[in-house]
This record gives structure tokens, sequence and C-alpha cells, in this order.
């Protein structure tokens, strides 16, 4: 009697073991599937978890750095060089100031010198962070400079001259001038988000003349006249601005500073175009 008691306790024993060790190894597939079918990685300070139910059936949730999920609605974009641009144009001597020794039609009037920008294109290159990046992109640029007398612009392969008109009286007359123009800023961003992004730009934008011409109105025998005369009166084919920028989402400020002379070297007195000016963006 006790060797068939014995018996059947130890039947008992080994299926309940035997059941355990079952449900225990159960649980070890469980984990290591829901281990497998869950994914985290990080993109700056957001993680990013997808959870695959099998089936073609997968969520994606985005974690911020206080842990709060969320799918990030109201970001901002990065870049801010898309849009619109107008600005006053000044010209500055080698030394910095306003007044120029020899050549005095450089010395500008504000009044009727400005600059404006079409901006089209935008490239982003961010460090991993919605915070620190590179932009790039295209625009066109044209540039209208003003003389304050009645200057007229004589140019020859060596020089290039402002030579005073007394005959005429111009209610208008300035130099004009479109370039093509691709920057590279290193731009810093306060937030990811739109509705409260304050950010700089610093950087470097590159440009190549496309067109030149003088424009000169003036009362005439017959009326109200326009004299439009195109050339290259040996201006600079090239552009190489220092820009600094300054935003709140999507309006700004910007100070450009030619870094060449806006004439071809020795052919007038050195003059560096400085520009201030608002921007609107196309965000």
């Amino acid at each position: 009697m006790k060797t068939i008691i014995f018996t059947v306790l130890s039947l008992i024993a080994f299926n309940l073991s035997a059941q355990t060790e079952e449900e225990n190894k159960s649980v070890e597939i469980e984990t290591s599937e829901e281990a497998v079918d869950t994914t985290r990685f990080n993109v700056g300070e957001t993680e990013f978890i997808i959870i695959n139910h099998g089936n073609n059936n997968s969520d994606t949730l985005l974690v911020d750095d206080d842990g709060e999920e969320n799918e990030c609605n109201g970001c901002a974009e990065f870049g801010h060089w898309s849009g619109f641009e107008i600005g006053l144009n000044s010209m500055l001597n080698s030394a910095g100031g306003l007044k120029f020794n020899s050549d005095k039609f450089l010395e500008i009037d504000p009044s009727e010198s400005f600059n404006f920008a079409f901006n089209f294109a935008q490239f982003e290159l961010p460090f991993k962070t919605q915070h620190v990046g590179l932009v790039t992109g295209l625009g066109f640029e044209h540039s209208r400079y003003g003389f304050k007398n009645n200057y007229v612009l004589n140019y020859d392969e060596n020089s290039t001259a402002g030579i005073m008109d007394t005959t005429k009286n111009f209610s208008k007359n300035q130099l004009r001038a479109w370039y093509f123009h691709i920057p590279v800023l290193l731009q810093f961003n306060t937030t990811k988000y739109e509705s409260n992004n304050v950010h700089l730009a610093v950087g470097v934008i590159g440009g190549v003349r496309m067109t030149s011409k003088t424009v000169q109105k003036y009362d005439g025998s017959g009326g109200d006249q326009k004299d439009v005369a195109k050339g290259k009166y040996n201006l600079n084919p090239f552009k190489v601005t220092a820009t600094a920028r300054l935003g709140y989402r999507n309006i700004g400020v910007f100070a450009n500073y030619s870094m060449l002379s806006l004439f071809e070297e020795n052919k007038t007195e050195a003059a560096f175009p400085l520009t201030f000016g608002i921007r609107l963006g196309f965000e």
C-alpha cells in the first residue's frame, strides 16, 4: 500500500514539475518575442518606439527627453532661408567709412538705394538635432545704388568713372544689378516648435552677376524721359557676402556685408556694399 501511494505522489510531482517548466518556457518565449517585436532608437532628443503586432500591423511612438509621447505636431522647419527679403543699401570705403577720396559718385543716396531678394529653394542638414545645422539654397538678388548727384557712368576696360552731367536734372539715377546667389549658413534654433522658435544664422552668400544697367529719369523737352544703358561697368562678376540673420518664426532681420568690392579691383576706388533688411519666410 505504501508503495502505491509513493508511486502516485511521485507521478503527481513529476507532472507538476513538467507543467511549471513548460509555463516558464512559454513566458521566456513570449518575453523574447516581445523584445524582438519592439524596436527603439533615438534621433536627437526624441526616442522612437516601433511596436510590431504582427500581420503587418505596427505602431510608432515618439517620446521626448521628458518622457512624454507625442507626434511632434507643430514642429518647425529647421532652415530659414526661403522667402522674400528687402533692405536698404549703403556703400563703405576700404576703411569702413562713407566718404570716398576720388570717386565721389560712390557716395550714394540711401533713399534711392535698396536691395530685394527672392530665395525660392532651401536645403537643410541638421546635426542630429533640430537646434543646430547647416542651411543652403538658391535665390535671386537685385541691388540698386542711387547716385546723390547727376553722375553718368563712363567705363572702358581699364576704369569706371562718374562724370557730372550739368544739362539734366535727374529725378532717378541708379546703377542696377541682378545676381544669382547660394548661401552656406550655420543656423541655431532655440526650439524645434514653430510656435515659439527663435533662430540665428551666420555664414556667407556667394553670388554671380547676371546683368547690370543704369537707369536715369529726368524732365525733357517732350516731358518725362527715361534713359536705360546696359553694360558691365566693370562690376565684379562675383559676390561673397558675410551675413548675420535673426528671426522669430517666419519673420526676421538680416545684415549683409560684401567681402568683395562692388567693382573690379583697380577699376575704381574700392567700395563695399552694406545692406540691412527684413525677411518674410515661405514656411
